[in-house]
This record gives C-alpha cells, sequence and structure tokens, in this order.
C-alpha cells in the first residue's frame, strides 16, 4: 500500500509546530506510515526539520497561491493544518462591549447550520477570519474538495515546536501589565470563553489525521457541516485576568492586585494592534460551544482545569524571559 501523502502549513507556528513535535511522537501505525512534507520558509528553519526526518518544501509565501497550488497537487491531504484549516470560535463570539450583537446560545459542531450562520454573522459584521472560513468552505464545495475547519477557542499553554511556543491572548496583557505595572481587563467579568490546551488541540489534528489517512472520513461530514470545535473548559475573562495578576505578582513584575478596567480602543491598541472587532471578539466577548463531532473521531483531551490555572505563571515567565 502506497503511503499516504500529507503537507502541512504553519510548522514554525505555535499550533503548527505543536502539530509536529506530536506527529513525530505518534506511535499511530497510519500516522507513522504516512509522509508528511512541511512547507516552511527559509532554509535554515528546513533544515532544523529535515534534522528530525520530516521532508519539506521551500516557499516564499502563501500569497504565491500558483506555486502553492503547484505544490499542493502533488499530496492527497494539505493542512493549514486539506484540506483542514485552523479557524477560532471567536467567529461565534457577542460583542458586549459595543452592544453590536448579543449572542447566548451553546454551538454543537453536529448541528447543520452553522455555515449559514457564519454567513449570516458576516453579513452583518465582516471579520477576516469568518471570511476566509466562508471563502474556503465555498471553494471546497465548488470544486468538490473536502474541506475540515478545526475551530479551537482560547489556546493555552507552551507549545512543543521548535520556534514560535507561546500563545496569544495572555501574553499580550502580560506585555501590557510589564509595561504599565498593571493587569488590564476589557469588559466585566460576566463575559464567559471557552479554552483549550494547545498540546490537546494538537491531537485533535492527529486524530482527524488518522480518520482522513483510514477511510477518507467516512461518517464525518465535510464542507458546510465540517466545522469541528475543541473547547475542553471554560473562564471568564475576570477569572483569566486574575490568573494573570496572582502570576506577574508571584514573579514581583508588579507591585499591585488592582485590575485597570478598559475601553475597547485604549485594549486594542495594547494588545491588537488597533484592530477593535478583533480585541473585542478574542479578548472580552462571550462564546460557547460543544465539541461532539470532535470526540466522535476518537479525540480525548487530557489536560485538566488545574493545568489551565497553572499556565499563567509558565507563560508569564516565557514572556519576561523572551524581554531579557
Amino acid at each position: 500500500m502506497a503511503k499516504f501523502e500529507v503537507l502541512l502549513a504553519g510548522a514554525t507556528g505555535y499550533i503548527g509546530g505543536t502539530i509536529v513535535s506530536t506527529l513525530s511522537q505518534s506511535e499511530n501505525g497510519l500516522i507513522k506510515n504516512s509522509n508528511f512534507t512541511l512547507l516552511i520558509r527559509g532554509a535554515d528553519k528546513a533544515r532544523v526539520f529535515n534534522d528530525k526526518g520530516f521532508q519539506t518544501v521551500l516557499f516564499d509565501s502563501l500569497e504565491d497561491t500558483k506555486n502553492v497550488e503547484n505544490i499542493a497537487s502533488k499530496y492527497d491531504s494539505l493542512s493549514r493544518n486539506g484540506n483542514t484549516l485552523t479557524s477560532g470560535t471567536s467567529n461565534l463570539g457577542d460583542q458586549p462591549i459595543t452592544k453590536a450583537y448579543e449572542e447566548t446560545r451553546t454551538f454543537v459542531d453536529t448541528t447543520p447550520d452553522l455555515y449559514s450562520y457564519l454567513q449570516q454573522r458576516n453579513a452583518l459584521t465582516p471579520y477576516a477570519q469568518r471570511t476566509a472560513d466562508i471563502a474556503v468552505i465555498s471553494t471546497g464545495l465548488a470544486l468538490n474538495v473536502k474541506t475540515y475547519i478545526i475551530m479551537p477557542p482560547t489556546i493555552y499553554g507552551t507549545g512543543t515546536g521548535d520556534f514560535n511556543r507561546i500563545t496569544i491572548q495572555a501574553p499580550a496583557i502580560i506585555r501590557s501589565a510589564l509595561r504599565t505595572g498593571q493587569v488590564m481587563q476589557l469588559g466585566d467579568d460576566k463575559a464567559v470563553a471557552e479554552h483549550v490546551h494547545v498540546e490537546d488541540l494538537a491531537e485533535l489534528y492527529i486524530a482527524v489525521a488518522n480518520k482522513v489517512i483510514k477511510d477518507g472520513m467516512q461518517g464525518f461530514p465535510s464542507g458546510e457541516r465540517g466545522i469541528y470545535f475543541a473547547g475542553t473548559g471554560r473562564h471568564t475573562w475576570g477569572e483569566f485576568t486574575r490568573g494573570i495578576v496572582q502570576a506577574l505578582r508571584e514573579l514581583n513584575a508588579i507591585k499591585t492586585d488592582e485590575i485597570k478596567k478598559v475601553g475597547l480602543t485604549e485594549a486594542a491598541e495594547m494588545w491588537t494592534g488597533g484592530n477593535e472587532l478583533y480585541c473585542e471578539l478574542n479578548f472580552g466577548a462571550s462564546w460557547r460551544t460543544q465539541a461532539d463531532a470532535s470526540r466522535k473521531l476518537g479525540w480525548q483531551p487530557q489536560k485538566t482545569e488545574e493545568d489551565f490555572e497553572k499556565h499563567f505563571l509558565d507563560t508569564a515567565r516565557l514572556v519576561m524571559e523572551s524581554q531579557k
């Protein structure tokens, strides 16, 4: 039987690097008997992966679509992580700061109307990530190409890749606290978001890859119904912020326990380069999901709420170390 050929992009990133690390340690027979080639920018980075036994293909940019299409045409599956794309549940978030959208439902990834919901939300408020997801799904449908979108919530924990090992939200808040001497929070304590450890998320990609290689995801939907959630726990943004305060106080990095509440414009300037919509959806929104389809794939996340609580200290140390 010929080996299954898989092309992965994003191997130097936080999620992609952890996926590659997890792949290299997998004892799964189907995974071990497949060829994973990594799409890499830069010969120096490619050599790091070559030394670990991975094949690599150099490219300049994903914007060079003709070159990427030519490369991808040689593989059975493209993972970015296609036919599999990483997205995020901020697509589903409410907008409690601007009051532009209210959402209270819990979304289940076996629900058939998620794609139409994304379209409706994007018609009201275009959001780059949602726009990309809709384009991927609609293009896949038009070309008869199966697509799968993995939609994780807030990702936490130290990545296990060789390059970027740090996430987004907590480090951004930590950096601003180190600059100002005080932790800041957008909105109130009521917004409820979800989280997943990056290693658990990587295992979901392994579960998808295993099923794709085994039988082409037989019995699991693709396209407009091929959206898979990855939440394993919930937190309020108040709990999230207090976790950062506790970590920075333990490291003697700040001198006050007091949290400063800030408005959207100020928060966006500090954390998201001025992008207020991205800031509201990723640092102050509520989203609630249920990963039924992901678990039916055999995904079994291992991290606990204790791991979530501990990650603030680990992340604070990493951020402070990177600033030395």
